[in-house]
């Protein structure tokens, strides 16, 4: 009953055709726009803030073993970075969202170590998954499983959704990459939609203790995945959130 409550909601969802993109980041009590894709669509002009362009708009991925997957097609290194100190919290802020699933946030430590200017996350493994989330309880007349995706949160928050800085990072520039993935069509092997955004930051006040596994982006997530696609109706206790696990200081 679970399952099919939920299927249903999928579906439901995927006649829904418009999509989304950060549109800023609140960090260190400083509010960052990124570019506006729709609104110029001159793609070749320099990006002006810390976000990385988004040359294909609102548009998702498709396939996730594209470099495109790590920071959106044609996404080069921005000009700026914002200060952030570990432990304290990033605040992505959505355009819109009308679709369902999960949510979650990986960082690359640049590796030159003084910017992110040649660094456009492809090249090695670089990456860590600093937060995760798919389900979170929600009670409600009209929910009769008590539980709804991540992404029903985002939008009941105003299309933001607020994640935190690990502690243990050593200090230095890095990419934080932010994503949302659309399942309404994870039924069909190649129908889920992946919306990869990423910003330049510097990360201060770190312990550096944090020693994690490097993953590659393409690579850490799949287009087989269990939680990438699920042919059969699929009920919260028995999603798995793609590709690696999130870190922990």
């Amino acid at each position: 009953m679970l399952a099919n409550y939920l299927f249903a909601c999928l579906l439901a969802a995927s006649s829904v055709s418009a999509h989304g993109y950060v549109r800023d980041w609140l960090i260190g009590g400083q509010t960052f726009i990124t570019l506006l894709p729709v609104g110029d669509p001159n793609y070749t002009a320099p990006v002006q803030g810390i976000g990385r362009a988004l040359q294909n708009g609102m548009n998702p991925m498709k396939e996730p073993l594209t470099n495109a997957m790590t920071c959106n097609v044609g996404a080069y290194p921005a000009p700026k970075y914002a200060n952030v100190t570990a432990g304290t919290n990033v605040t992505a802020h959505w355009t819109s969202w009308p679709h369902v699933g999960p949510i979650y946030t990986y960082m690359a430590a640049c590796p030159n170590g003084r910017d992110c200017s040649d660094f456009y996350g492809w090249e090695k493994a670089a990456w860590f998954k600093i937060e995760e989330t798919a389900f979170i309880p929600l009670v409600a007349d009209w929910n009769p499983s008590g539980w709804t995706w991540a992404t029903q949160k985002m939008y009941d928050d105003g299309m933001k959704w607020t994640f935190t800085i690990p502690k243990c990072l050593k200090n230095g520039p890095y990419l934080i990459r932010h994503e949302t993935m659309a399942v309404q069509d994870s039924n069909v092997l190649g129908g889920a939609q992946f919306y990869p955004n990423c910003a330049q930051v510097w990360v201060n006040g770190g312990t550096g203790k944090l020693k994690p596994k490097l993953i590659s982006l393409p690579g850490d997530i799949k287009p087989t995945d269990p939680g990438v696609y699920f042919p059969k109706q699929t009920p919260p206790f028995n999603y798995t959130l793609p590709g690696s696990r999130a870190v922990k200081c």
